[in-house]
């Protein structure tokens, strides 16, 4: 049992190998798409935690059955049920999914969520479903959840879609068009999507479960059926970054094994910053190694393509010499938090100063001091500032548990970083 608040104790050059669970983002679409295809798919090397179950019970009260194992997860479709009340807690992803989910389905559904959730928007979507023929019934604030979804089905058909605020709003579009026959669901956006890599994941999670895609720009085709797979999942590149950043911090050196540098997950560009920054990185067939400097080099770097990264860089940042210039993340006030706003103010609280722009932060680092960090419920806000704990003496976490919505084993491989080598 995690205590309501965490001392982190610094520690001096870190040396450590460890393994991080499999990417949540790639396991919430291969449920979704094993939900969808008729037969037994397995989906192995998945990552527990919160959001993964949100999406698993999901699409089991929409009639897939799902079983779990140690390292697998068994998914037999299609889903067939035609009325279903879906509790998607905080998981943003499965919310906007389900919505595609149940687009496909002929039937009634309700999705709802916690507090947060609430507050996240999903009116983009919802629009692109009513032009499809769905009907949508906000149930509390327009534009969030909770709402009410009468479907008939989809057939082929044309949809525009604004992605400028989610690129999940496409993705789940893109996963609703994988129960479409030929000549498919036809989905159009126009100017940028936001965090467009994790559409590039969704594409190719489309293709392992056979779906045929023509991807964009701005035009996008799919055709189903899917087909029974077995899909395997591949370490969490965001998770890792945390491990690579205590390397960074603290002059010492991070292999997390089965990673690639080369891949769909945005956050692997993160590496390419942490080289900007002066670290070095070596690859292996068995993972990716980050050894950091004597001192972190301030840059300017673009997180449209690994937002959920960019807390891990602004800890960084602040621990660096020189100003560095986080840019490309409007779509951090929309998050489990305003992103933008609460890391300001916590790095902040650590005496660094920071200038939030439209987009990002501008930091320039102050000498730190240590203070107890507020989440704000945000999972990636205690992993973020725990890299800080490692340099700067008196850092402590407020409400530590919050990590299992996406990462529950993390404070299992963070806290003995402090006793290494």
């Amino acid at each position: 049992m995690l205590p309501d608040l965490l001392p982190i104790p610094p520690s001096v050059a870190i040396d450590a190998d460890i393994r991080v669970p499999g990417s949540k983002s790639w396991t919430q679409r291969a449920l979704c798409l094993a939900a969808l295809a008729g037969g037994r798919s397995s989906i192995r090397g998945w990552g527990d935690n919160d959001d993964v179950r949100r999406c698993a019970a999901a699409i089991s009260a929409l009639g897939a059955k799902v079983e779990f194992a140690a390292d697998e997860i068994l998914v037999t479709g299609p889903a067939q049920e035609t009325r279903a009340e879906l509790n998607l807690g905080g998981s943003g992803t499965a919310l906007r999914f389900m919505l595609g989910l149940c687009l496909a389905l002929p039937g009634d559904f309700t999705l709802d969520g916690d507090a947060r959730l609430r507050e996240r928007p999903i009116g983009e979507l919802a629009r692109a479903a009513s032009d499809l023929g769905a009907a949508i019934r906000w149930l509390g604030k327009e534009g969030h959840p909770p709402l009410r979804v009468s479907s008939f089905g989809l057939t082929p058909k044309s949809v525009f879609v604004d992605a400028s605020v989610s690129s999940q709003f496409l993705s789940a579009l893109l996963i609703a068009g994988a129960a479409v026959d030929a000549p498919g669901l036809r989905i159009r956006t126009a100017g940028p999507v936001a965090s467009a890599s994790y559409v590039d994941m969704t594409v190719d999670a489309l293709r392992r479960f056979g779906v045929r895609v023509h991807a964009g720009p701005g035009d996008w085709n799919v055709v189903g059926p899917p087909r029974a797979s077995a899909f395997d999942v591949e370490p969490d590149a965001t998770g890792a970054n945390y491990f690579f950043a205590a390397a960074a911090a603290t002059g010492g050196r991070m292999r997390v094994a089965g990673l690639k540098r080369k891949g769909l997950q945005g956050d692997l560009e993160f590496l390419g910053v942490l080289e900007r920054m002066g670290c070095a990185i070596d690859e292996d067939a068995g993972g990716v190694t980050v050894r950091g400097p004597e001192a972190l080099r301030g840059v300017e770097a673009d997180f449209s393509r690994m937002p959920d990264s960019a807390q891990t860089f602004a800890v960084l940042a602040a621990l660096a010499t020189g100003e560095s210039r986080l840019r490309g993340a409007t779509n951090l006030r929309v998050k489990e938090t305003d992103r933008l706003a609460d890391t300001a103010s916590e790095l902040s609280r650590l005496g660094a100063r920071v200038e939030t722009h439209e987009d990002g932060w501008t930091i320039r680092p102050e000498p730190l001091r240590g203070a107890r960090i507020a989440v704000h419920g945000d999972h990636r806000m205690a992993m973020a500032f725990a890299v800080a704990g490692l340099r700067v003496p008196g850092i402590s976490i407020e409400h530590p548990g919050v990590v299992a919505k996406s990462f529950p084993s993390f404070w299992d491989l963070f806290l003995p970083l402090s006793e290494s080598p």
